[in-house]
């Protein structure tokens, strides 16, 4: 039975189909296509082709592959079919734009665009209609966006729900907000700390406040498998029990697994370590600086201009030569400052070190700094520990599991026997971290330790022998806050040694203070000079 169509019999047409992957069955693709296949045979139509856009959304035309190709199709010259049959507008498009502009082109071009439910008259007063009918759909779409975003804020604010998948350390935590029409518990979820990860996330931000790179964090504790996801990690304020949501503030919304002061120390580490992106900054944290076996890196200052100096090495006749150079010299050339062997300035500071600054009552403070950095690695290990502890768990558990299934009758599973190797060989891999793990309690006592009762001289010389640069950065940067050096003539190193820890009794004159420090005591400078 033929009905209202702008075709006549036998005109080729395609059809396009969209649903949003709701339950409705008006807005089911199956339904849709039963329907204008009907039509197409009760009108004598030939359909020649399907576009199919199921679950997707109609606010816009961006990822809906079947309408592009639809579109694509029409644009061919030598396409023979004479227009497109819908179920609804709001099938082609519920975003007003979106709608008049692909309709346009297709009519600009010669084909029709027909729905089946939406009665246009022909004429301009079709037109007119049409356009109330976009409008209407793209206003039923503003008014869906704002009563989905006020019930999830009412649901936020009421009980703390939330959807999606919470950041790494909490977990989804159920309540019951009353009953469903059928009588079943209506549920929603809440982002609360998950036992298993606080330990583990609050070593994370304990190592982050003291310095440590992304790298060193997830080596330690293996809360994500790469560094990328540690900015945001390290910039989410529900750590401290703090949520933002939609542009809103909601206090006290979780217990905190960060205190205070911690997120302080590394949101100014944030935002410092945001102000210098290249080496060529002056940003004394920079992980190449960190890296550097210059042991006065990022630490030693340019006398002429004020920048950084950056170890630079060269080689020459098979010999290596280490010299540190203004950073701003070698950036943009402006200042004129020599470089400085490597080899004299680090002598003259640690000279200056023993002689002012390595006395009986400063070597006590540094022991029970020392002391105090060895709890914290006791209680890090510990922390490590456990990690593993729990991971070496879940890889037996997974091992058991396995085994079960492969000693089934007649099952040969080249893949799961490939699986079982893998676990056996992270089993291994874990235990043998675990023993790697030792106490520094049971280790042989470190040179600083050693130092209040040996000379300052013995303490350096034991520590430059090691030939453990991170560790002499640790002390160097313990004792002192910077040093600005220049080279004075041929031979000659002149500079000021910026101390934490000033020298008592009769050369304690010899020290002038200056400002105080934002991170500790006042700090202390006393000028030197070295001749080579």
């Amino acid at each position: 039975m033929r009905t209202n169509t702008p075709f006549s019999p036998g005109t080729r047409v395609v059809a396009y189909l969209r649903d949003s992957g709701g339950e409705d069955q008006e807005l089911s693709v199956d339904q849709q296509e039963n329907s204008i296949r009907s039509w197409c045979a009760d009108n004598s139509l030939a359909l020649t082709r399907v576009y199919t856009d199921a679950a997707a959304p109609g606010s816009s035309t961006v990822g809906r592959a079947a309408f592009q190709a639809m579109i694509s199709h029409f644009h061919d010259p030598d396409c023979a079919d004479r227009g497109v049959v819908i179920w609804k507008y709001n099938r082609f498009a519920r975003d007003i734009d979106d709608a008049q502009f692909y309709k346009a082109d297709l009519r600009r071009r010669g084909y029709v665009i027909h729905s089946l439910n939406d009665s246009i008259p022909d004429g301009l007063d079709g037109r007119f209609m049409e356009a109330a009918i976009d409008w209407m759909n793209t206003r039923y779409l503003e008014d869906l966006r704002a009563d989905i975003i006020r019930g999830q804020h009412h649901l936020v604010e009421q009980y703390g729900a939330l959807g999606g998948t919470p950041p790494r350390g909490f977990m989804r935590q159920p309540v019951q907000i009353g009953l469903r029409r059928d009588g079943r518990p209506h549920l929603v979820h809440r982002w609360v700390p998950d036992p298993e990860w606080i330990d583990r996330i609050r070593l994370a931000w304990a190592m982050r406040a003291e310095g440590k790179s992304y790298r060193e964090i997830n080596n330690l504790t293996r809360i994500y498998k790469s560094t990328a996801q540690y900015r945001a990690f390290f910039e989410n304020q529900l750590y401290i029990g703090r949520l933002i949501f939609a542009e809103r503030v909601i206090e006290n919304y979780c217990d905190p697994i960060v205190d205070p002061d911690t997120w302080k120390a590394v949101q100014k580490m944030n935002t410092h370590n945001s102000q210098f992106e290249h080496l060529s900054g002056d940003n004394p944290n920079h992980p190449r600086r960190a890296a550097s076996s210059f042991i006065l890196s990022g630490l030693v200052r340019c006398a002429e201009c004020g920048s950084l100096m950056d170890g630079e090495v060269t080689t020459g006749k098979g010999k290596r030569y280490g010299y540190y150079r203004c950073a701003d010299q070698h950036r943009t050339g402006e200042c004129k400052a020599a470089k400085i062997p490597q080899w004299a300035l680090e002598a003259a500071v640690i000279q200056n070190l023993v002689d002012h600054i390595l006395q009986e009552d400063n070597l006590k403070m540094l022991l029970a700094n020392y002391e105090n950095d060895q709890d914290q690695v006791r209680n890090q290990l510990k922390t490590q520990r456990d990690i593993l502890a729990g991971e070496l768990l879940t890889t037996k558990r997974k091992i058991n599991n396995l085994a079960e299934v492969l000693s089934e009758d007649g099952l040969k599973s080249r893949a799961l026997v490939e699986k079982m190797r893998q676990l056996e060989k992270d089993e291994l891999r874990l235990i043998g971290e675990i023993e790697g793990l030792r106490d520094p309690e049971n280790e042989s006592p470190a040179p600083t330790i050693t130092a209040t009762v040996q000379s300052g001289q013995t303490m350096i010389d034991q520590l430059l022998a090691s030939h453990d640069d991170a560790e002499t950065k640790r002390v160097m940067a313990g004792l002192i806050d910077h040093i600005d050096a220049k080279k004075d003539g041929k031979k000659l190193i002149r500079g000021v040694i910026y101390y934490f820890f000033p020298s008592s009794g009769a050369t304690a004159a010899k020290f002038m203070p200056t400002v105080e420090c934002p991170r500790r005591e006042p700090i202390y400078r006393h000028k030197f000079s070295w001749k080579y």
